[in-house]
């Protein structure tokens, strides 16, 4: 059993770590569009690449595995599953290389074919928990989350020993709002919720009510306790805007609220005593560069509260 100074210096170290990853790997977090940042080429070619289709809606998406080199911990391994896998399964996998911890955590990138990027059309069409009009196809996120319920998980579940204690769940952007709309629907189905930069503005802020709801019930403090991460870029709703800054970007950050959305979230959510909150805002951060840097914070904030989890 480690000792409260085990546990205070593993988040110490975890906590830097997560700040020299998210600037080292961003080229200077400031300013950085989410296509320049560290492509981790090693991760990205250790990862398996597996197509599953979608039985109800005939679509096909492609899962990014992690192949640990080590047997499973007795428990299992520990997952987390990714929303945009192209992009984020060779972060995480390489963050968690490099913290001696990749044969304990397994990677499961949920992603789309014939793309190492984003997939912007589906995008819409999966992350989003209503439907807007100016988006045909959209609001599709329920069906979405049930079929990584009922055809990823079995999947995964079937080839690795896993712990059913331990699943977080990670999106960013919409995927950061739609791991907030899963926290919603059915908390019992993650351990962990990752949420970075979520755009909670999507169709007026209408997830807002959902989340009060949650945090409303009854048996809101009953069972396992959730870890709740939600973390947003600084520069996503800068306090001060130069004037050089064009007037559509000023009136877009205006419009969305990012920092405030996000805060507003996490205060919600505080109120429900099964929901242990992690509300983190990101010092120089984008919208783009949110995404590594909130993986990175999430991934040490998880690994830190495991009190197993080696040290490099």
């Amino acid at each position: 059993m480690p000792t409260n100074a085990t546990i205070g210096s593993r988040r110490r170290r975890l906590a830097a770590a997560c700040v020299l990853w998210a600037v080292s790997g961003l080229n200077a977090v400031t300013a950085q569009p989410a296509h320049h940042d560290e492509p981790h080429p090693q991760a990205a070619a250790a990862l398996q690449h597996v197509q599953v289709a979608d039985p109800a809606s005939g679509r096909v998406y492609e899962l990014l595995l992690s192949q640990p080199d080590k047997p499973a911990p007795a428990a299992g391994y520990a997952v987390v599953y990714l929303f945009d896998g192209n992009r984020s399964a060779p972060k995480a996998l390489a963050w968690l290389r490099a913290h001696d911890l990749a044969d304990r955590v397994l990677v499961v990138g949920v992603g789309y074919p014939d793309t190492a990027d984003f997939d912007v059309a589906r995008r819409y069409q999966d992350l989003t928990p209503t439907a807007a009009p100016d988006h045909p196809g959209s609001g599709q996120a329920g069906a979405f989350l049930d079929f990584i319920e009922t055809q990823v998980k079995p999947r995964i579940a079937r080839r690795y020993r896993i712990d059913p204690a331990r699943a977080a769940l990670f999106g960013h952007s919409l995927g950061g709002l739609t791991v907030l709309y899963a926290l919603t629907r059915n908390p019992a189905r993650y351990s962990a919720y990752f949420a970075a930069s979520p755009s909670l503005w999507w169709h007026e802020g209408d997830l807002i009510a959902p989340l009060r709801q949650r945090a409303r019930r009854d048996d809101c403090g009953a069972g396992q306790r959730r870890d709740v991460v939600i973390t947003v870029g600084r520069e996503e709703q800068p306090l001060d805007q130069t004037p050089t800054d064009p007037p559509e970007r000023r009136a877009k950050l205006a419009r969305r609220r990012m920092v405030d959305n996000a805060a507003t979230a996490a205060d919600i959510l505080g109120g429900c005593a099964a929901f242990d909150i992690d509300y983190q805002i990101l010092p120089g951060a984008d919208h783009g560069a949110a995404l590594p840097a909130g993986l990175y914070h999430a991934l040490a904030h998880w690994m830190d509260k495991d009190s197993a989890a080696p040290m490099p």
